[in-house]
């Protein structure tokens, strides 16, 4: 990677990328009093956006098992889903990892945006939303910039605090008043502040749709245990009284069945629903490099891209950030030089799954991916 570079205009940036065609393209999120400087002690540091980072990869999704693979590099023993830590069949621990990107994982991220300036931005910090600028990655999440005076002079310690809180990272539920009291719950109310009133609304609102919703909730948590189908029975047996409970702000929740260990777990999954996952290292970093807006990333060929806040429910990454346009008739000859494949949607149609060997004429933007995800390479001329 080559770095401390400085440009006078635009105009010279661009006529340095359409020079050296970089396959990976990153600006500074930092402010400094002389960004060229060969070194860091030279630069004078001014202050830093803060920056967020959420990637699927950071976050357990169940379509991962199905598009991502490695390769054992000494004996080529293919492997579906996460990479092992070592072969089984010759105890290698080197791979060849691929992965891959689809509706679910891009789905997965955006959802953790709307959780980031939902639930913490624009509620707890009040950030306004014209301070919030909002990239897509250009391949599997979002970059999140604050420009807020306040958040630009922050310290590592003061990021890493509040990227702690957004996480719900490093806390007791007791230190909200949680206690058990003759076999009371002493819990949250909804009009409690920060993470306990979010607790409490976030429990009403799954108790009020009904028993599928408590069902699919505590039967499938984001992360760790999911509940016994006996303590799922309990809740659903209760939720009329719980429903009022926490309506009339009645903090007292006694539900014969559910113990301390108990109510700590359900309240683990509801902070799971709640927090945003986001890259902590990316947030806490005051020389942090991200991607330049407007580049290609090189792992998928797809655009860099800002995204207004209020286009995001409608944004489509495999649609709206394609590079070129979506003409049938701008094609690529390639081959397929991996293993397998996977299917890809790109615009409006499905790629693949495609084997070793397969001789294809792609859409340009499709074929670009492919070729950026290193599962192909261009077809030397017969």
């Amino acid at each position: 990677m080559v770095r401390h570079m400085q440009f006078p205009s635009n105009k010279y940036l661009i006529r340095h990328l359409i020079t050296t065609a970089p396959r990976h393209s990153y600006h500074s999120a930092t402010y400094y009093e002389r960004p060229g400087a060969e070194t860091m002690d030279q630069k004078g540091y001014i202050s830093c956006d803060f920056v967020v980072d959420i990637d699927a990869d950071h976050i357990p999704t169940n379509c991962r098992q199905n598009h991502d693979y490695a390769i054992c590099k000494a004996c080529g023993a293919f492997f579906q889903g996460e990479k092992p830590l070592k072969c089984s069949k010759c105890d290698g621990t080197k791979f060849d990892k691929i992965s891959w990107i689809c509706d679910e994982c891009l789905e997965v991220s955006k959802k953790q945006v709307f959780n980031l300036i939902e639930n913490f931005l624009l509620s707890d910090f009040s950030i306004p939303i014209e301070d919030i600028n909002l990239y897509f990655s250009g391949h599997r999440g979002y970059h999140v910039h604050l420009k807020t005076k306040a958040f630009l002079d922050l310290d590592q310690d003061a990021r890493r605090e509040i990227s702690d809180y957004v996480t719900g990272e490093g806390f007791s539920f007791k230190i909200w008043d949680y206690k058990m009291i003759q076999n009371n719950m002493m819990g949250f109310s909804i009009d409690d502040p920060g993470w306990a009133g979010k607790i409490a609304k976030e429990l009403y609102n799954i108790l009020v749709l009904g028993e599928p919703r408590i069902k699919e909730v505590f039967e499938n948590p984001i992360y760790g245990k999911k509940l016994s189908t006996s303590l799922i029975n309990i809740i659903i047996s209760n939720r009329q009284y719980l429903i009022k409970q926490i309506s009339d702000k009645r903090k007292i929740w006694q539900v014969a069945g559910i113990g301390e260990k108990t109510w700590i777990r359900i309240f683990e999954i509801l902070r799971d629903r709640i927090k945003a996952d986001i890259d902590v290292v990316v947030s806490i970093d005051l020389h942090r490099l991200i991607r330049l807006e407007g580049t290609l990333h090189g792992k998928t060929g797809f655009k860099v891209m800002k995204i207004k806040y209020d286009n995001l429910k409608d944004f489509d990454p495999l649609k709206d950030a394609l590079s070129f346009p979506d003409d049938q008739d701008n094609t690529l000859d390639i081959e397929i030089s991996a293993p397998i494949s996977p299917k890809i949607r790109i615009g409006d149609t499905n790629y693949g799954p495609y084997n070793l060997g397969e001789k294809l004429k792609l859409p340009l933007n499709a074929a670009l991916f492919l070729l950026c995800k290193e599962v192909a390479q261009i077809k030397p001329p017969s």
